[in-house]
């Protein structure tokens, strides 16, 4: 993959890639609702800088400059926005059906609404990524304060 490639997703969020003696560092800004998942992350070679925009982290990655481990790093980069784009998504998609379904009991009998089922077409795995439990809390909480 040519450089333009491994940077072409990553670019709306690059600040700088510097070079450490024999590491590399990229720097990316990224939204303060986004999360880091633990499995895209070594700790060890993640630093968050001060940010110049109140709404965005500063991250710092560093890695050795081998080729294997700086596609790594923009593999796991790219990774981290999929996964918090999806995220946004997915609340945004939460946050439409929470106004349809109170939209519906609105408009709905107690009687007729007593008997509501609800089927769901695919079985959805339910098991959590450690990171991801927090969400799924939060977002209980949310739904919670909704009705």
């Amino acid at each position: 993959m040519n450089l333009y490639e491994q940077l072409n997703e990553i670019f709306p969020y690059l600040i700088s890639i510097r070079k450490l003696e024999t590491y590399v560092s990229i720097d990316v800004e990224l939204p303060t609702t986004w999360k880091l998942p633990k499995k895209y992350v070594d700790e060890k070679m993640v630093v968050e800088q001060k940010s110049a925009k109140p709404e965005f982290r500063c991250f710092s990655f560093a890695t050795s400059f081998d080729e294997e481990t700086l596609d790594k790093l923009f593999n796991n980069l790219k990774n981290i926005i999929k996964y918090n784009k999806e995220r946004e998504e997915k609340e945004k998609l939460f946050e439409e059906k929470v106004k349809e379904l109170k939209s519906f009991f609105d408009k709905s009998n107690l009687t007729d609404l007593k008997s509501l089922e609800f089927q769901v077409n695919n079985v959805l795995n339910l098991e959590l990524e450690e990171d991801e439990q927090e969400d799924e809390d939060r977002i209980s909480r949310e739904s919670v304060e909704l009705v």
